[in-house]
């Protein structure tokens, strides 16, 4: 499974703005780059954001990995509406009806995202 972010806090986090974000549905997409650039790992997630502060956003997860918490980077102002529908997760083949956002992360094996 992806690592929870651990990442330095974000200084200009807006806790009024993230307040709207609780109890919505999210299904995230983590792309993972190797040494030399290819891709090394693609991975998704869904769940319920059930918590959010400068230092990350709690997303309880649902499906194959119901009840674990995954800790995503606190760019709340990345998430992107989602089109209403159904999104097949690749890996697992489960079904997310209506998600209310998505969100992708890229992250490079030297660390950066």
């Amino acid at each position: 499974m992806i690592d929870s972010w651990d990442g330095e806090p974000d200084s200009s986090f807006d806790a009024d703005f993230a307040e709207g974000f609780i109890g919505r549905t999210l299904l995230v997409g983590v792309t993972t780059i190797g040494a030399e650039g290819g891709v090394a790992r693609q991975e998704q997630v869904y769940g319920v954001i059930v918590g959010a502060s400068a230092f990350g956003v709690d997303v309880e997860l649902h499906g194959a990995r119901e009840g674990a918490v995954w800790r995503m980077p606190p760019f709340l102002d990345e998430l992107t509406v989602a089109s209403p529908g159904t999104y097949r997760l690749r890996a697992t083949g489960e079904s997310v009806v209506n998600p209310d956002f998505l969100f992708s992360l890229t992250i490079r094996s030297d660390g950066q995202h």
